[in-house]
């Protein structure tokens, strides 16, 4: 398989991200730096790929039913990142190229964890954020390391890639506030948007820790955490919110094909639907392309999302990125396991 590999410096892939931020658009700066971030982004699938391996191997051992898949960080995301990150570079950012991972327990979470701390693999663990430990403000929880690649292909020595660990649990919550934010067109994943709907993913992240047997935030232990769901879910009028998000996903839930490629996903928010693309893996290449033409395609379009993701198979993709099919069922049913717990 021929893998497309970094045209430039990191020196050169830097100063594309300030002139991403800093050109007139349409100038040949601007112009310019777009493609070296294609190229920057297309060339992290090797060592993405090599780090999906790593990670699945090691889940697997401790999960059987682990569901582990990849993904290029949207161009999108990679604006809004080195927007909101004041000295962000984009040589420097250490998720274009991710890989997750959901198990059934939030035990598998830390096993598999220390797993591939102590692995003997030759690449680099550069970094590790435990938000089980220490959440993050928005109440988001999982693991996430980094790790830098470091093997026979050189070229991309020092790239990095990010694994996300999580339980199922934590996984329907992370996604339902992804779900809520792109139908809302808020940024609450990065914790900016409408207070109550911030302030309602917090308390549930709570909730939902209780659940696994995970600390509650130190700020959240003298709260009466579930009274404060139980009212901005009323306020918020949620039940209704979450069926008006579904997705017309007929045609995706009945392709039973199976086997490894590249999925180009186009979410149209407006007409809640959502249709793919499928590439085979020995066609990475024409993915990356359609991938890169899609976006360019619906740049101005903001009810059109595009993501380009691998997956084992279609039933895989569901299970890994149920956000995209608007698909918070199992967050609705953990919901309402909180709602057992407090009666």
């Amino acid at each position: 398989m021929k893998w497309i590999e970094p045209k430039y410096s990191k020196k050169q892939v830097a100063k594309a991200g300030s002139n991403l931020l800093h050109s007139e658009l349409n100038s040949d700066d601007f112009r310019g730096a777009v493609l070296i971030l294609h190229n920057w982004r297309s060339s992290h699938a090797f060592p993405m790929q090599i780090m999906l391996d790593l990670l699945r191997k090691n889940a697997i051992r401790i999960d059987r039913n682990a569901v582990a898949v990849q993904r290029l960080k949207r161009v999108e995301s990679i604006f809004g990142k080195l927007y909101r990150e004041k000295g962000m570079s984009l040589s420097r950012m250490e998720d274009i190229g991710g890989c997750r991972v959901v198990v059934n327990r939030i035990a598998h979470v830390n096993l598999i964890s220390e797993a591939l701390k102590k692995s003997r693999t030759k690449h680099i663990l550069h970094r590790e954020r435990d938000y089980i430990k220490s959440p993050k403000e928005s109440g988001y929880r999982g693991v996430h390391l980094v790790f830098r690649y470091t093997g026979g292909k050189e070229i991309f020595n020092g790239m990095s890639v990010e694994l996300q660990i999580r339980s199922k649990v934590q996984h329907s919550w992370a996604t339902t506030v992804e779900v809520v934010g792109t139908y809302t067109k808020q940024a609450l994943k990065a914790g900016f948007g409408d207070a109550k709907w911030l302030e309602f993913f917090r308390y549930v992240s709570a909730e939902f820790a209780k659940l696994e047997g995970c600390p509650v935030e130190e700020s959240l232990q003298e709260v009466d955490t579930f009274e404060q769901v139980k009212s901005l879910a009323e306020e918020l009028h949620l039940r209704d919110r979450l069926n008006a998000f579904k997705v017309a996903t007929k045609a995706l839930t009945q392709d039973n094909e199976k086997g490894a490629g590249y999925f180009i996903l186009r979410l149209d928010m407006e007409a809640r639907v959502v249709n793919y693309s499928r590439f085979g893996k020995s066609q990475l290449e024409a993915a990356t392309s359609f991938y890169d033409q899609q976006e360019q395609n619906h740049k101005e379009d903001s009810n059109i999302d595009v993501v380009m993701v691998s997956a084992s198979s279609v039933r895989d993709l569901k299970r890994a990125y149920p956000n995209y099919f608007a698909d918070t069922e199992e967050f609705e049913k953990n919901l309402m396991r909180v709602y057992e717990a407090n009666k």
